[in-house]
């Protein structure tokens, strides 16, 4: 996954010496490695570039070492802190004698020590380095500080303009992300029948990720009006004849997020709903269609909002969102957002676009797709129906 090449761009452009990563996600996308005992006891983990490696230095857990040998992070050198008790037995395996080797080599009391240690052992000349300040306290900063004679600034930005873009084997990643919360969907919908729950439903569409190889992420099924709450949680509620049925779901696989929305008629429904959902799905194919590289996130807000104002104005109310789309990744919500001022989209990009349109009272339509800008174009890696499927 790693982005040997433009990490390294980014570090001499900004005249950095190090970036160091500091949260679960951003950790992972400069290494690789998943922390379990990060993600799971909010312990630190650290991955640490320089312009001239060709491995990130790893601080994490000791008790982590055996997720190393596990998964073949590539590394250039690995910190732990903290103790944990391995015992040996008679016979150790190669795997075996290279968990307790990373476990006790360059071992600290703390994180804090075994970073300061790791960052120390690099030549530095610029004398700058970045630093993710969102996995410190006050404290460690201020700790940090007194334990290095280089100028600290903040790596968020930094991290999120590098994610922002991503390479061939993220792509791989996504496009099966989103294959699979698709057939699972599909799924899903086959077993649709009168007085079932939308529990039922949910139950369903997250078994088939599993079955795939992924893992739900978030799962908002909705029922006729239930439909129109945002983040409907799947409930007791059962399937009446005419109801729309919204789904808006994300799964993960292999680390990566995938994040659409479908709608669906049980039964015939009002012509007004149907008449809806094909002015909602024009507008989010109008966006897409707008998708290029170098265009701004307000040409594609403005299109999506002023095609449902256009050819909906005697369907819907003044209609107006917050955004009509998202950056995907690693997280479900990569940068950047599609709202007026977000700056300008770039090949590379994989994104969700989505005109969401939720009635109390009566039922919530929504359509979004995920798409990759590329320099030939845009590119669907899913498909919505043009018009309301009636199951």
């Amino acid at each position: 996954m790693i982005h040997r090449k433009k990490i390294s761009e980014v570090l001499i452009e900004n005249d950095l010496d190090i970036i160091v990563a500091s949260s679960p996600q951003n950790v992972f996308y400069l290494s690789g490695l998943e922390s379990l005992t990060q993600r799971l006891l909010g312990q630190k983990a650290f991955a640490i570039w320089q312009k001239d490696l060709s491995n990130p230095i790893l601080v994490l857990p000791a008790v982590d070492a055996s997720i190393i040998v596990d998964t073949n992070v590539p590394y250039n050198s690995v910190y732990t802190y903290g103790n944990f008790f391995l015992y040996e037995g008679t016979e150790l395996s190669p795997s075996d004698r290279a968990v307790q080797n990373i476990k006790n080599e360059n071992n600290f009391e703390n994180p804090i020590l075994a970073l300061l240690s790791a960052i120390n052992s690099l030549p530095l000349t610029s004398g700058t380095i970045a630093i993710e300040k969102s996995g410190f306290s006050f404290s460690e900063i201020d700790e940090l500080t007194h334990g290095l004679t280089f100028n600290i600034v903040a790596a968020e930005n930094l991290l999120s303009e590098l994610r922002q873009i991503k390479n061939k084997n993220e792509v791989k990643r996504l496009k099966k992300a989103v294959e699979i919360n698709q057939n699972a969907i599909e799924k899903a919908i086959t077993i649709v029948e009168l007085g079932m729950t939308e529990q039922a439903l949910a139950k369903c569409y997250e078994s088939e990720l599993i079955s795939q190889g992924a893992y739900p992420l978030f799962t908002a099924i909705g029922f006729g009006s239930h439909g129109a709450y945002p983040h409907a949680v799947p409930g007791a509620r059962t399937l009446e004849r005419g109801d729309l049925i919204r789904f808006d779901v994300g799964c993960t696989y292999a680390n990566y997020s995938s994040d659409i929305a479908r709608t669906f008629s049980f039964g015939e429904p009002e012509p007004t709903l149907q008449k809806k959902y094909e002015v909602l799905n024009g507008s989010m194919d109008r966006g897409i269609d707008l998708l290029c590289d170098g265009v701004s996130t307000d040409v594609i807000f403005n299109s999506v909002v002023d095609y449902v104002n256009e050819y909906g104005s005697k369907l819907f109310p003044k209609f107006n969102r917050n955004h009509v789309g998202h950056g995907i990744g690693i997280d479900v919500y990569d940068r950047p957002t599609i709202s007026p001022g977000m700056g300008i989209l770039k090949s590379g990009m994989i994104l969700c676009i989505e005109p969401p349109y939720y009635e109390l009272g009566t039922a919530g339509i929504q359509v979004e797709d995920e798409v990759h800008i590329t320099p030939k174009g845009v590119k669907r890696l899913s498909h919505c129906d043009p018009t309301l499927l009636v199951l």
